[in-house]
């Protein structure tokens, strides 16, 4: 895997709080590499890996928070990445942040794909199914959902 992948993977996996394997299980790695690519200015997803990198290697979960999330410039674009891996979509950046920082015309309110749906996390965490795709067969409806696994 190529180190740019490998860290937005690492990047993601601290962000989402899901583990390697199960964000390689949706397939979608390169795909969210190459949209946040395409929505943000040119080298700011590089800075945004640097901060990662930056994070105390031993605790980088306590330093997340504080470092990332609450920094004007690259908590937006985290806050993002959160949702496009749960919920297969890009919410535009806000205002304030477009101003100073560019706009795309990508940075919309969207759906990067009809796949990015289908491997929603969100889905996972629910213990349920997209709506409207891999259906479990008649009457599923009437079993309740399984409890996911810590």
């Amino acid at each position: 895997m190529e180190d740019r992948a490998g860290r937005f993977l690492d990047l993601s996996v601290l962000l989402t709080g899901f583990g390697r394997v199960q964000l390689l299980g949706t397939g979608m790695l390169e795909h969210y590499l190459r949209a946040v690519d395409d929505v943000l200015p040119p080298g700011f997803l590089d800075e945004l890996l640097a901060a990662y990198d930056a994070l105390p290697a031993g605790d980088r979960e306590a330093a997340a928070g504080p470092t990332i999330f609450d920094d004007p410039k690259l908590g937006p674009v985290a806050r993002n990445l959160v949702l496009l891996w749960y919920c297969g979509t890009w919410t535009e950046l806000p205002e304030d942040w477009r101003g100073l920082h560019g706009t795309s015309p990508l940075d919309t309110h969207r759906v990067v794909s009809p796949a990015s749906y289908l491997a929603g996390l969100q889905w996972v965490a629910a213990g349920a199914h997209p709506v409207g795709a891999r259906q479990q067969g008649y009457g599923a409806w009437a079993v309740p959902p399984e409890p996911v696994g810590a």
